[in-house]
């Protein structure tokens, strides 16, 4: 059980992150425009970081969680850890996100493998 539960984790993870990704410039530009404060855009950056940083680790955890594992490949393992790692780079996160959203979605495709015993 405990493996459908990252593998859908994992797909949820990077559909809604990549969408965050996708959208996040907007988000940091809509708050900075209607705050007019460095905090609270401080704050919106620091959440699209933290998003970043947890698509790649999710990635990583399920690179090695499913190595060997014929239900889950290695594609969307690492298409997260390639989508989180291009997200970081600045200017180039929408470019993470799209790769997110691929990743999450063969995730979230793989979850017809997985049984009920």
């Amino acid at each position: 059980m405990r493996t459908k539960t990252l593998a859908m984790v994992n797909g949820i993870v990077g559909l809604v992150g990549g969408i965050f990704l996708l959208f996040g410039p907007f988000f940091v530009l809509g708050t900075a425009a209607a705050t007019m404060s460095s905090d609270a855009t401080a704050g919106s950056v620091g959440i699209l970081t933290l998003i970043k940083i947890g698509i790649l680790v999710l990635g990583i955890i399920g690179a090695v969680h499913y190595k060997g594992d014929i239900r889950v490949g290695a594609a969307p393992s690492v298409l997260l850890i390639v989508g989180g790692a291009i997200s970081l780079i600045p200017l180039l996160g929408w470019v993470g996100g799209i790769i997110a959203i691929v990743g999450g979605s063969l995730y979230l495709g793989t979850l017809k493998k997985f049984t009920i015993i």
